[in-house]
């Protein structure tokens, strides 16, 4: 992989994973959430669907930031930009 196709993936991986997580947090607050999760039924083994919903969220946030974190996409850009 050439150094600029490095650089570049970085920035473009970082605005999409911004991104990612502003729309996975305006999903968690007015108006999207009391339209898709503020909800008791239905229930989801025995919880209801509100707790199911934000705990979905969370862990999908969870595997966005594994994800980021596999493909360390700033320290790969940082250690570019170091002198050697």
């Amino acid at each position: 992989m050439s150094r600029s196709h490095g650089r570049a993936r970085g920035p473009a991986l970082s605005r999409a994973g911004l991104a990612f997580f502003v729309l996975s947090t305006a999903m968690l607050i007015t108006p999207i959430y009391p339209w898709l999760g503020n909800h008791i039924e239905p229930r989801v083994l025995g919880l209801p669907w509100s707790l199911v919903y934000v705990l979905g969220m969370v862990a999908i946030d969870c595997l966005a930031l594994a994800g980021l974190y596999v493909l360390r996409a700033v320290d790969h850009a940082e250690l570019e930009d170091d002198p050697p």
